[in-house]
């Protein structure tokens, strides 16, 4: 059921309707129309403010420089500037935390406008603390921190400074999600702004097929305005980054693939791995995680550990050698990192996914490695390779809530998701850094299929290069790729959301 359709205030419709001749420049016609009517949350440049938002993205590969910044805070001003740019033809970018490293993900150079979700700060608590609802303009941290005040939490990034609703989107995986299923399973609603500028709820009761699109569907249907979300009644967890060393590579993707596949006895533990390189400190890369553990105490020691799911991540098996694990709230772990210190630092992610097979990972470890070698000059440069092993239980769990498109996609044996994070500090290196990873993944696919296997076709849109767009949505599957691109004509049979917000994967 769509609800409260909103009229485009009539004096603008007219004058937008009366002349059908072309705009020598639409953008800039929709930046003076916003600033007529929202003078306050119109922002041009030259401003401190427009600095602030053009930079906001965590990546400054995305600092693009938009004609204008819109900034509202009610769900009205953002069907008001949907419905003006459709009718302009003036293209735009949406953002929420900002934390994709795809440049025109979330904003857009001086071709078009930037609508920002900054001043869409709610963050609210039921009565009775089972679910919450969040504005689009809030990061984790800080959402976190909220819940901490109630003794709750909810299944939400793993560790980053990145908007909650945009991770929502894309799909992710938290440390709660061996046990609950994927992020997007938490979602009880969304209210968002269609394409027509219809104001919509989102649900299992209320445009059911918009709902299971959205939860992995990226920026394709509408612009999200609130989302309520499930709690979990925790209040703190064993959590922590620790290390193994430089010399633990065979125990270490043991451990992982074991973990995919038997991990599900233990559901409480979660464990990601980091194999990290950072070659101006030390040219051996160092094999390290974040474990995880949600029920009783975990603990032996802050590096040894008791639960089940953890034998294998620990000593005697595999001695801890650096870093910690303590008993605190999410909020404070996720409060715990300078994430200022990282930001403004160019960014590139690249998604892999492979089968849960010791001699499969070994291989892409070393293609990765060997095919970025010559980076090693690269001022500032840093890659970490994130691994994420997907368990059966993982997967039946993300089916409950009617499931999502990325995660009910027909492969349901264990698996290991991976995500390339390359950091640099300067725009002189990015054709360097992007080349090595464009070989290194042509290596990576070579050396698979040269043992008889071959990588996944899912790619982890929130994790996602911008070389992957037209891989992400058919790695969902035939059948899921479909039905979305059903939903999207429905929803947007314009195809708004596609052409005139050219960042982020299109269904297509």
């Amino acid at each position: 059921m769509l609800v409260h359709y909103l009229l485009f205030p009539s004096l603008i419709w007219a004058s937008l309707v009366a002349s059908r001749r072309p705009r020598a420049n639409p953008t800039q016609d929709g930046c003076k129309i916003l600033r007529q009517n929202y003078l306050k949350s119109t922002i041009f440049p030259g401003t401190a403010r427009y600095d602030f938002e053009n930079t906001y993205s965590w990546s400054a590969t995305a600092w693009l420089g938009p004609a204008c910044v819109f900034a509202p805070n009610t769900p009205k001003m953002v069907s008001f500037a949907v419905k003006l740019f459709t009718e302009l033809g003036v293209p735009f970018a949406v953002r929420s935390g900002g934390g994709m490293t795809v440049d025109n993900a979330a904003n857009i150079g001086p071709e078009g406008i930037l609508i920002s979700s900054t001043n869409f700060t709610e963050m609210r608590i039921s009565s009775d603390l089972q679910s919450v609802s969040v504005g689009p303009g809030i990061r984790w941290p800080e959402f976190y921190a909220y819940l901490d005040t109630f003794n709750r939490t909810l299944d939400g990034i793993r560790l980053g400074n990145v908007g909650v609703v945009g991770l929502l989107l894309g799909g992710g995986i938290g440390f709660f999600s061996y046990e609950h299923g994927s992020i997007s399973t938490e979602v009880q609603s969304f209210e968002c702004v269609l394409a027509n500028g219809t104001i919509a709820e989102a649900s299992l009761t209320k445009n059911a097929d918009l709902f299971w699109a959205m939860r992995g569907g990226g920026n394709n249907f509408c612009i999200v305005t609130r989302a309520d979300l499930r709690t979990l009644n925790v209040s703190a967890v064993d959590i922590g980054s620790v290390s193994y060393g430089t010399a633990a590579q065979e125990q270490y993707v043991r451990s992982m693939i074991d973990f995919a596949h038997n991990a599900d006895f233990d559901p409480k533990t979660a464990v990601e791995g980091q194999i990290r390189w950072s070659p101006s400190t030390n040219i051996n890369k160092t094999y390290d995680s974040f474990i995880f553990h949600s029920g009783e105490t975990a603990q032996i020691s802050s590096q040894n550990f008791s639960a089940p799911g953890l034998q294998n991540f620990t000593a005697p098996v595999m001695p801890v050698v650096a870093g910690e694990v303590t008993r605190q709230t999410m909020g404070q772990w996720s409060n715990s990192v300078d994430y200022a210190a990282d930001a403004g630092r160019r960014q590139l992610w690249h998604s892999v996914s492979i089968p849960a097979d010791p001699k499969i990972f070994n291989i892409l470890i070393n293609s990765y490695f060997d095919g970025i070698a010559g980076l090693a000059d690269v001022p500032g440069f840093f890659t970490a390779l994130a691994i994420m092993p997907i368990t059966r239980n993982l997967l039946l769990k993300s089916e409950a809530n009617d499931g999502s498109p990325l995660i009910n996609n027909g492969q349901n044996d264990p698996q290991v998701w991976l995500v390339e994070s390359a950091s640099w500090l300067g725009a002189t290196d990015d054709e360097a850094v992007f080349n090595a990873h464009a070989r290194a993944n042509e290596d990576i696919r070579a050396n698979i299929e040269a043992a008889g296997s071959s990588v996944l076709p899912f790619v982890f849109l929130s994790a996602s290069q911008k070389t992957q767009s037209n891989e992400v949505f058919p790695g969902y599957g035939q059948e899921n790729w479909q039905r979305l691109k059903d939903i999207r004509a429905k929803y947007d049979p314009g195809m708004v959301f596609t052409n005139l917000v050219p960042g982020g994967a299109k269904i297509i």
